[in-house]
């Protein structure tokens, strides 16, 4: 009955017009009739609770039903939210400036509240740093994130006032990267993404990632023109980056390094920060850590409360067979691996 209900809402909640318009992509790059892809897309919403952007993410229109239901999918991921975190807490991670100061032993930089900070003390601040991050407190994905640089001709006060206006109140002193990741792309600090299940008062990492900026923008989100790839055990990215359009990139587009091979300093010290911080809030079970590698070691940007599941089941970043990673999900969140669905 959950199922259904479940499956009723999203239906009643459904985008139809951007529905038809991925069926229209889907049928472009694969040949298929319009008429099969919508039937099976119906299919797979209720058989595997894929939305029709999974279908068109999975490239399901390719996959044998054994292979389908191994992705996690909207409707599977809710699922594991519900069962781990609890939204009462989510406010430490979508707060940032809360966010830093429950986690601020990871921090590893100085900040800023600007609702709370006269322009005296913002002088201060910028006399003491001279290139800043300003980020609005309550958003995510990168959105209205500025790198700025104080010199001579900065007006301070007019800064301190047109950051008020946009709600940019929190002021971070800018993470200087380590230089090898500064090779990679030094434009913006590219973050480990390292998602981590903490169950029993035990923790799992599920995901090593890492997001690379396209050497144009400040920030490496994936959402804002970054892109993102693995790695594995060792520190060593072991496939290309992929961008949102899907484009794939076996050398950096701005710094020529070669991304796959490229490895990642104090990867070991990530992840064990990751661990560390998972332990601070075990009510939110399941978390996306953000984490920049400066030359003294990994600081801890910030977590993602709903961290996606789409870009790391993308079909150039799965094995050969296209397997997802629902089974590995199951059995470490419900310590099975079978169909919960």
């Amino acid at each position: 009955m959950k199922k259904i209900g479940y499956y009723m809402k999203r239906i009643l909640n459904m985008n139809f017009t951007e529905m038809f318009k991925t069926i229209n992509k889907i049928h472009n790059r694969s040949g298929k009739s319009r008429i099969f892809i919508f039937f099976d897309m119906i299919y797979c919403s209720y058989k595997y609770l894929a939305g029709y952007t999974d279908y068109f993410l999975f490239y399901f229109e390719d996959l044998p039903n054994e292979t389908r239901k191994t992705y996690i999918t909207r409707g599977v991921n809710n699922g594991y939210l519900k069962t781990l975190n609890d939204s009462t807490y989510y406010h430490f991670f979508r707060n940032k400036v809360e966010f830093n100061q429950k986690f601020e032993e990871f921090i590893g930089r100085e900040y800023l509240d600007l609702r709370k900070t006269n322009l005296k003390k913002f002088e201060k601040f910028l006399k003491k740093h001279s290139v800043i991050m300003v980020k609005p407190i309550d958003q995510s994905g990168g959105a209205n994130v500025s790198k700025i640089v104080i010199d001579k001709t900065t007006n301070i006060e007019k800064l301190y006032e047109v950051l008020l206006q946009t709600k940019q109140y929190l002021v971070e002193d800018y993470v200087r990267q380590h230089k090898e990741m500064n090779r990679l792309c030094k434009a913006s600090v590219n973050t480990l993404r390292i998602v981590t299940v903490r169950k029993n008062n035990h923790t799992t990492v599920m995901l090593r990632a890492i997001r690379i900026g396209n050497g144009i923008r400040d920030v490496d989100n994936f959402h804002s023109g970054g892109m993102y790839t693995l790695f594995d055990e060792k520190g060593v990215i072991t496939k290309p980056a992929m961008d949102r359009e899907g484009k794939l990139f076996e050398i950096h587009p701005v710094s020529n390094v070669a991304i796959k091979g490229f490895k990642i300093p104090f990867y070991k010290e990530a992840i064990a920060m990751a661990i560390k911080a998972s332990e601070k809030i075990p009510e939110v079970g399941l978390v996306g850590w953000d984490i920049a590698i400066t030359d003294k070691g990994p600081i801890l940007i910030e977590g993602n409360e709903l961290p996606g599941y789409d870009i790391y089941q993308s079909k150039i970043h799965l094995s050969e067979n296209r397997e997802g990673l629902k089974p590995f999900f199951d059995r470490v969140i419900y310590g099975e691996e079978n169909n919960k669905n």
